[in-house]
Parts: C-alpha cells; structure tokens; sequence
C-alpha cells in the first residue's frame, strides 16, 4: 500500500531584509544553475508581505519518509510594525480572493494557511550584532512550532569555521535545541540538508527530538562533499562524450544537444555546471578528437616514411 506524501509549509523568515531569503528559496525550489544566475540578474519587486515559491518534494536519506515543502518567504520587520504582529503574519497566512484564484495558490484548501515551521535566515558574512535575531528568534520559539536556523553566504567567510562556531556557541547558549545549518546559495552548499532536517522537524512521529535525528555536516564537509559529486558529474558526462560523440566531422553541439538534452547526465550536468559549460567540454572533447586524427595522420605518414629510408638504406648496404 503507497501513502502520499505529506503537505507542509514553511515559513522562510529573516530580521534582515538582506540576508539572502530569496536565494535560499530559489536554490530550494530549482537546482538549475542558470535559472539561479537568472534570478540573481532580474530585478524582483517585493510589493506583498510574503511570496510562495512553490513546492519541492523531498525524500529521506533513509527512504523512510517523503514530504512536499511549500516554501514561503517573508518580508522582514517593518520599521513601523509591532513585533507580535509581526509573528502573527509569519504564523498564519490569509489568502485573499484574488489569490485564491491564483493557479499556484490553488493547492491550498483553506483561506488560512497554517505554517507548519521556520527556516530563520541569517546572513553569517554580515557584522551585525545579534540582539535583534535572537528577539526573533524568542518570539518564534513561542509558536511551539520546529525552528531551523540557516546561516547564509559562508562562501563569503573568512575562517569560516571559527567564526562558525562562535555563531553557534552564541545560540546555543540560549536556545540548545534549535539546529544550525551552514549553507552557500552561490555554491549550492548544504542545500539538501536544510530539506533533509526540515522533513524530521515537520514529522509528527520525529519533531519533537528532530535535532537529534539529523545533524547536517559542518560548511567545510559539506563544501568537500559538493566538489565531490560535481567531479563525479563532470566525469560521467565526458564519459557520455567519449561514447557518443567518436567521430568530429559528423559532429556539432546544436545536434549533440538536441538528441540528449533530456539525458539524465546531461541534464544532471546542466542543472549543477550550466548550458554553457557543457557546451564548452563538449567543444574541448572536439578538439581532442582534431588532436588525436591529426597525431594519428602524423603517425602514419611517418611510419611510411621511415619504412622509405630504411629501405632505401639496407638497398646502399647491399651495394
């Protein structure tokens, strides 16, 4: 017997407006590199007090649970805005008509959308004091709903694991039970790891202890685990090439790509390096091929004309 799985909404909060909500959000919902650096380069007007970012279905690492996340974003504090209506809106969400009617929106039964947790962003690169984040984090902790820290933009960092581990001793001290994540949205760094904790802290049978049940790696394991399966990538699809791709005079990326975009190598490939970086191996595996039909040319010639002299030596000898 299949059970579907389960719904839960996640609530992706920050203090500061600048600490990278929106590209936690984008590189959760879409691995695809080029629709990352897309987003980065498109200007996004904030006009609403949240954005959905739609959903992201996400499988355990032990395969013993599935949850779709519908990822919702929003707007930090208002200047003007009392902090316990401030947490009411990051608790509940009420859908207005005109959203209601929305395509993506529809997915929701009711006009109240209750979150089911946090993601609380904080930018670790930033010097800012962190009074302001633990009020937050204070006001959230009295929702009795999972929190979830993410620490942001630690590709910016020096010392990264000092500073690290200072950020955690400073959280820690006040609230032991709440998990810290290190991530990188530019090097797609310990992304899944938000996912993966978040299906233990929404779990009814493993959200109350769920800090214990997952304990993501530190941001230098997770960075090493990264460049590991992009090299892993990388290879299967130069291993791809080589099979594919054996002759150069019948070759051309524009067919090369229209036959096995859809290939799950390709795709894995595009999604984690980009369109044009695939591109740029497929033109170097070209130049390879050129290579080695030139030094087999080269070779053969050679061989022939070294046979000529040799021939033509003995035929002195024998004189």
């Amino acid at each position: 017997m299949s059970f579907s799985p389960t719904n839960y909404s996640l609530s992706v909060v920050s203090y500061n407006s600048l600490a990278g909500k929106s590209s936690i959000c984008k590189r959760l919902i879409d691995s695809n590199v080029d629709n990352y650096q897309l987003f980065l380069t498109t200007n996004h007007s904030k006009n609403s007090s949240w954005i959905y970012w739609g959903s992201i279905k996400h499988r355990r690492l032990d395969e013993k649970r599935e949850g779709i996340f519908h990822l919702i974003e929003h707007s930090s504090i208002s200047d003007y805005e009392l902090i316990d209506n401030y947490l009411k809106r990051l608790s509940t969400l009420t859908l207005r008509i005109e959203e209601r009617n929305s395509p993506e929106l529809k997915i929701f039964s009711k006009d109240k959308i209750n979150l089911d947790g946090f993601l609380c962003i904080y930018d670790l690169s930033s010097k800012k004091i962190l009074s302001d984040f633990i009020i937050l984090l204070h006001s959230l902790f009295k929702t009795r709903r999972p929190i979830i820290i993410v620490t942001t933009k630690n590709d910016l960092i020096d010392n990264q694991l000092l500073v690290a581990l200072q950020f955690e001793q400073s959280i820690h001290h006040s609230f032991p039970t709440i998990p810290i994540i290190h991530t990188s949205a530019h090097e797609h760094v310990n992304i899944q790891s938000v996912l993966e904790l978040a299906l233990y802290a929404c779990d009814e049978t493993t959200r109350k202890s769920f800090h214990t049940k997952y304990i993501p790696p530190n941001y230098n394991d997770a960075y090493k685990n990264e460049q590991s399966l992009k090299h892993v990538i990388q290879t299967e699809y130069r291993a791809l090439l080589n099979r594919h791709v054996p002759d150069y005079r019948v070759a051309s990326w524009e067919k090369f790509y229209d036959r096995w975009q859809h290939h799950t190598t390709v795709q894995t490939f595009m999604d984690m390096f980009g369109k044009q970086q695939a591109k740029c191996l497929y033109d170097e595996h070209i130049e390879e091929l050129k290579r080695i039909s030139r030094q087999k040319l080269i070779d053969e010639r050679l061989i022939s004309i070294i046979e000529v002299l040799i021939t033509d030596q003995k035929t002195k000898l024998s004189r």
